[in-house]
Formats: C-alpha cells, sequence, structure tokens
C-alpha cells in the first residue's frame, strides 16, 4: 500500500470521526457523515491485509471487493442526496423515494453478477482478473455506471450551487467538491473504458492503466475531503476573528455604556456565540454614540476634524480620530450631568439600516476603540474643546507621538474593505 493510500484513508477517518458529532447534531450533516464513513469502509476493505482476511474468514474469494463496491454505491448516493439538500433542498423528498430503491436495486445486481462472475482463486487486482469476461464486465458497467451517474448529477449541483453562495468560504468548498466528484466521473469513465476493451481483447498496459485510474481516484477523494472541510475552517475562522474583533472594541463598548447604561440589551436569558455578541456591541455602541451627540456642542465636530487635519493620516485614521475626539467629550459630558442640546430627541434602536455594512462598521468601530484609548486622543481631546479653527499647540509630545504610532492595519483580515487603520498609543 503506497503512502498516498495511507495518508488518504488516515485522513477518511479523521474525517469521519470529526464529523459523527455534527452529524448526530443535525440531520442534514448525516449525509455526508454516511459518505465520508462509506469511503472509508471502502478503502479500508482494498487494503490487502484487510481484503484476505475477510475474504479467508467469510470462505468467499473476493468478497471485500463486493463489500468495497457496495460500499461505494452507498457514498455516492450519500453524496447526491447531500448536495441536493445544498442546492435543491426542495427536491430531497422526492430524491430519496428515487434514490433509495434505485441504490437498492443497483446492489442487488452487482451482488447478483458478483456471483456470477467466475471466482476459482483468490485475486489481487479483481478488476485485471475479470478483463474480457462477460460476467465481470458487466459487474464493472453496473458498478462504475452508477458511480459516474451519481459524480455527473453533482458535479453539476455543486458548480451551480458555487455560483450563487453568498460566503467566500462556501462558494470556494462548493466548487473544490464540484471538482472532485468531477475527478470521480473521470475515474468512471476511464474504469469503464477500461473495462470495455478488455472485453474486445485489446491490449492494455495493467501498471499504466491502475497509475492512471489511483491517479483519478485519489485526486477526487481529496477534493472531496478538502472541499468539505474548506467551509467548516472558514466558519472557525470567522469565530476567532469574531473573538478577536469583540475583545477590541469592549473597551470603547464599556466607556459608552458606563455613560448611557440603559442602551444595553436585556439578554441574560440566552447562550449567545461570538457572532451574537459583537452584534450585540455593535448595536449598543450605535445606540450610545446616537444618545451621546446630544451631549457634544454642535461646532464639535468641525473642531474634531480640524484638529485631525493636522497630521499626515489616512482618510480613515482622521475619521477615526475625529469620531474618538467626539465621543471621548461628550462622554465627559454626560458624566458630569451635562443636560443635553434641547434639539437632540434621538433614541437607541436595535435596528440596523438595510445598507449596513457590517463588517466594515465592526473595522471602524475596532479603530476608533484604540484611537479613544490614545493619551495622544486625550490632549487633542482637550486642544480641541478650547480652540476653533486654530492649529493644534497644545500636548505637542503627545500629538507627534500619535503620528509616530499611527500606522495602516497589515492584517488583511482585519482591515477589511475599507482598510481601516489600527491607531496605537
Amino acid at each position: 500500500m503506497t503512502a498516498v493510500k495511507s495518508i488518504t484513508l488516515i485522513l477518511l477517518w479523521v474525517v469521519a470521526a470529526w464529523r459523527l458529532p455534527g452529524a448526530i447534531r443535525t440531520p442534514r450533516q448525516r449525509a455526508l457523515w454516511v459518505a465520508f464513513a462509506s469511503i472509508a469502509a471502502a478503502m479500508t476493505l482494498g487494503v490487502p491485509g484487510v481484503m484476505h482476511a475477510v475474504d479467508a474468514f467469510a470462505g468467499v474469494h473476493n468478497l471485500a471487493t463486493l463489500g468495497k463496491n457496495l460500499f461505494g454505491i452507498v457514498a455516492s448516493a450519500a453524496i447526491l442526496d447531500f448536495v441536493t439538500v445544498i442546492a435543491r433542498p426542495e427536491s430531497v423528498s422526492g430524491l430519496r423515494r428515487v434514490l433509495v430503491p434505485a441504490s437498492a436495486i443497483t446492489m442487488t445486481t452487482l451482488t447478483v453478477l458478483f456471483a456470477l462472475t467466475p471466482r476459482p482463486e483468490e485475486s489481487d487486482n479483481f478488476v485485471e482478473t475479470n478483463m474480457g469476461s462477460a460476467p465481470g464486465t458487466a459487474y464493472y458497467i453496473v458498478c462504475f455506471g452508477s458511480l459516474g451517474l451519481a459524480m455527473a448529477v453533482a458535479t453539476r449541483l455543486f458548480w451551480g450551487s458555487g455560483r450563487h453562495a453568498g460566503a467566500r468560504w462556501l462558494r470556494w468548498g462548493l466548487r473544490t467538491l464540484g471538482a472532485g466528484s468531477a475527478f470521480g466521473l473521470l475515474y468512471s469513465l476511464y474504469r469503464t473504458i477500461l473495462m470495455l476493451f478488455g472485453l474486445s481483447h485489446t491490449d492494455v498496459e495493467a501498471s499504466r492503466a491502475d497509475l492512471v485510474a489511483d491517479i483519478l481516484e485519489y485526486t477526487s477523494i481529496s477534493l472531496i475531503i478538502l472541499g468539505s472541510s474548506i467551509p467548516a475552517i472558514g466558519v472557525r475562522w470567522r469565530v476567532l476573528r469574531d473573538w478577536r474583533s469583540l475583545r477590541e472594541i469592549r473597551p470603547l463598548w464599556a466607556v459608552l455604556t458606563r455613560a448611557v447604561p440603559h442602551v444595553v440589551l436585556d439578554i441574560r436569558s440566552m447562550r449567545p456565540g461570538p457572532r451574537v455578541r459583537l452584534h450585540r456591541a455593535v448595536i449598543e455602541i450605535r445606540d450610545a454614540t446616537l444618545v451621546l451627540a446630544d451631549y457634544a456642542s454642535p461646532d464639535l465636530r468641525e473642531r474634531a476634524d480640524a484638529a485631525a487635519e493636522q497630521y499626515d493620516l489616512t482618510p480613515e485614521q482622521r475619521s477615526a480620530l475625529a469620531e474618538a475626539v467626539l465621543l471621548h467629550t461628550a462622554v465627559a459630558a454626560k458624566l458630569a450631568g451635562t443636560s443635553p442640546a434641547p434639539a437632540g430627541n434621538a433614541q437607541p434602536s436595535s435596528q440596523l439600516p438595510a445598507d449596513f455594512d457590517f463588517d466594515v462598521e465592526v473595522d471602524r468601530l475596532r479603530a476608533i476603540s484604540e484611537a479613544y484609548h490614545s493619551p495622544a486622543v486625550h490632549a487633542l481631546t482637550a486642544s480641541a474643546a478650547s480652540t476653533t479653527h486654530a492649529p493644534v499647540t497644545a500636548a505637542s509630545e503627545d500629538l507627534s507621538d500619535l503620528e509616530c504610532r499611527t500606522r495602516p492595519t497589515s492584517d488583511p483580515q482585519a482591515s477589511g474593505a475599507g482598510s481601516i487603520p489600527v491607531i496605537r498609543s
């Protein structure tokens, strides 16, 4: 057994074990688990030591080969069921009414043809042994024909779903699964053509034919493993990114909600994940900002923008800096007991606008949070509060320090579409 086959077999069992808890909890994941478990079982029966042990125990030549091919039919049917759940969920019940009896008929036919195929002795390569045999050719045409049909339909559905998938990780995963099923189709066609050549007594170099078949088969399996793992990896990466974003905007949230505690949502009965917590923090910061807008003088925004303009910063950096100054001043006024401006009637609302870009907003709040807690921003706040349009001169050392330490983020995942900078104190 080659190293590639051994590694592929180990990966299949690892993926099957990894997906078992999800398959128990979520019905729509069970078909994919059945597919991986069946492919792993089929490949295990193809290991020479396991194959001979099964055949010797049963007393039937090449019984393990039949088991391997039956597991292959189960796997192809499970893959077809899985992609239908994703691509056309409304057709799942109708597909299963056809798929289950069709698979049962195919497996029964395969068993009958296996019994009719002469097997005078144990064979290490059942395909090669039955080249030119009518029952053996019929056996493999049924086997590879059913596999090829399932892979052709799966390829079409995977690629069609990949074009319409919204999430990038899901789109890549579906396309990779489509590539894997396409290689499965090529493998089925190649094996079928080889059997037909054998039936017509056309000479085919066995070693080279097996090498090509192995390349197609293991490429298909590897792509299916990879394609099914990409969306799961993407989800876990997003969870880590959400935790990091939540941790970075949490200091800003703490300051604003201390000044405006009534904007905090009551979700004590829930056990939210990081994505929900991040949404909650963004909404509460937004609501607190609406309330605090009444505690800033009408011209403070202009003065904060003018103060930020004194530095050679990107537009995003200047915006974050000015917003931090504005919020810092408003929080101080609110905590000092200052009355809100008479014209301010804004009320907190947990509803976000339809065109709201959540990821861009999170990146913006991360930048504001770091700017807010910069020592230089405290100096800039004092300067903006005491100066109308004059250049900023107070605390020049702190402000120079802000300019030196201000850098755009280098993390493309953190920066988002707008490349929001991070202002470090």
